[in-house]
């Protein structure tokens, strides 16, 4: 078996040498040979299409469950809370800032549990998993909508949510587009699939802004409130998914995987899949990759969309109706981010495109932040927010894209057998992160107390995680623009990296040290403007310190790993 991979990275190595035209030429013959697509086809665009529709409801549904807290602060029409309760006084809780973390911590828990079956995806296949996950994923959020109002419903829409969250199914689609695509076309067809998870936050805010009832008589009363028909209306992808899975197909790969799985059977050798064998070292390079990048990204993403909405409801007393309205333009941007993002990413490179548009998420999380200090009480100042708005688009506008980037890149480093496995784990790690940041965010604000915004004050520690995130793609990632799947994977698995000097190889550790030490140092500066006690602001900026410091001690081992000695 080592000869055998010896011989690949020979061949690699060979293959490298070659002109671009000639290598871009055998890899197009290498796709014809396997019966894969070199350009887009029919059965291609009947799968973009499908994947765009399971990811519409994924992101209609991730919205829905933020936006149905709409009176997070109080402050609203009480005779609108009567015909129309949002969700604390439809359980008749009380509409604190920890309750709605605490209600969005545990509806996230089933996502970071689903790692339990995506092992089957790669076990007995992309298409039926498909339907046995998107199915009750759609089911489990139509019940949502018809829990009883009472603190015993309260537990039963937990449990729905997290029933939901567990089977959900945006995942495998991507790996069906991924592997699917043509390899100078992969980053925009997986783009265009993740765009659809804003596009379907996008269309839930607009349900949600225009206050819209469906008629359903029962214990709630004589319709469903706004909160509610969001959920119900999820039951329009039966009438897409159910039909459109009569047509999809098997991937290749995966029909070409489980043959060689079999030989290897028939001969008594062991599995080459399995739950935990993506956390082999072999893998460590794409799997750090995957979950750090993921991890944080998501952990921006996921605070700066939720808690955007908190602070407008909490602080400047919006109804329900005008958050829906101002969500409307963050998550504009963020479908115009993800729909961009392919061109950019098949064009200039994964690794670029992460480089440039982390800098200017940087920007714009800076401008988002800032006006912290120039904001007194509850004053409004619509100069300042729509600085603020601004900033919050410019800086959800090129996360989406920086999003992008980083969940192509795992799934093009790992082989086919683990794929969906591993990138359950990548998945549960990332999506870790919608446990984490409600608490993290909801104790920070509330923690730094004082005037101005107050949740602002946290967005602007997110230059540390930013910050992180450029580091470990610029330590680990590989750039796999226009490569073979196949190719990427015997480079990155059966290849080590180069051992430059000890100087060279030291100096991105000594650049990550000032970078966090600033941002250190001014988040504590900054949190101090908004009046607060400055033993919470310590322990705030410290935890997040102290959450990079341990990302990047795992990027240097797995770089130790991934070296030639």
């Amino acid at each position: 078996m080592k000869e055998k991979e010896k011989t690949k990275t020979t061949d690699l190595e060979t293959f490298k040498k070659l002109p671009k035209d000639q290598r871009k030429k055998i890899r197009e013959k290498r796709r014809i040979e396997a019966g894969l697509p070199t350009k887009m086809t029919i059965y291609l665009w009947f799968v973009l299409f499908f994947a765009s529709v399971v990811t519409f409801f994924d992101g209609w549904c991730t919205l829905a469950i933020t936006l149905a807290m709409g009176s997070f602060a109080g402050g609203v029409d009480l005779l609108e809370q009567l015909l129309n309760p949002d969700l604390f006084t439809y359980f008749g809780l009380t509409s604190s800032p920890v309750m709605m973390g605490i209600i969005l911590s545990i509806a996230g828990i089933g996502v970071v549990v689903a790692v339990s079956f995506k092992y089957f995806v790669d076990k007995y296949g992309r298409r039926p998993l498909t339907l046995i996950t998107a199915v009750p994923f759609i089911t489990f959020s139509v019940l949502t909508a018809f829990v009883p109002p009472s603190r015993e419903g309260l537990i039963l829409f937990l449990i729905l949510r997290i029933c939901a969250n567990y089977f959900l199914s945006a995942d495998v689609v991507t790996i069906i587009i991924a592997e699917e695509s043509p390899n100078h076309l992969r980053g925009r067809l997986v783009s265009m699939v993740l765009a659809m998870n804003a596009v379907g936050g996008f269309a839930c805010g607009m349900i949600q802004a225009t206050g819209i009832k469906i008629p359903f008589s029962g214990a709630w009363g004589p319709s469903l409130s706004t909160w509610q028909s969001l959920f119900f209306l999820t039951s329009i992808g039966y009438l897409f998914i159910i039909p459109l899975f009569i047509f999809l197909k098997e991937t290749k790969r995966f029909v070409q995987m489980k043959k060689y799985e079999e030989w290897r059977a028939k001969k008594g050798l062991k599995a080459k899949s399995g739950w935990f064998a993506p956390l082999q070292k072999k893998y460590a390079r794409g799997m750090a990759t995957g979950m750090i990048v993921g991890f944080l990204a998501q952990l921006i993403y996921f605070a700066q969309v939720t808690f955007f909405a908190l602070y407008f409801a909490k602080e400047q007393n919006l109804t329900p109706k005008v958050v829906g309205i101002v969500s409307l333009p963050l998550m504009l941007a963020a479908g115009v981010g993800y729909f961009v993002a392919g061109p950019i990413l098949d064009r200039w490179g994964r690794l670029p495109t992460i480089y440039r548009f982390g800098c200017t998420t940087l920007v714009g999380g800076m401008v988002f932040s800032w006006p912290t200090v120039f904001i007194v009480g509850d004053i409004a100042n619509p100069l300042l927010m729509g600085i603020v708005l601004a900033g919050g688009m410019m800086g959800i506008f090129s996360l989406t894209i920086l999003a992008a980037a980083g969940t192509i890149l795992p799934m093009e480093m790992l082989p086919t057998h683990i794929r969906s496995t591993a990138m359950g784990w990548i998945g549960a790690i990332s999506r870790g992160a919608t446990i984490v940041a409600p608490f993290l965010m909801m104790y920070g604000a509330e923690a730094l107390g004082g005037l101005g915004l107050t949740y602002q004050a946290m967005f602007a520690l997110m230059g540390m995680p930013l910050t992180t995130i450029l580091f470990t793609a610029f330590l680990l990632a590989p750039e796999s623009k226009g490569r073979d799947l196949e190719e990427i994977v015997a480079t990155e698995t059966y290849s080590k990296m180069k051992k430059i000097s000890e100087k060279e190889y030291r100096r991105p550790y000594y650049y990550f040290a000032i970078a966090i030490s600033s941002f250190y140092i001014t988040g504590l500066i900054y949190g101090n403007t908004s009046d607060a006690n400055f033993l919470n602001v310590f322990i705030i900026a410290t935890f997040y310190t102290a959450l990079c410091l341990v990302c990047f001690i795992l990027v240097i081992l797995v770089r130790r790993i991934i070296t030639e000695k």
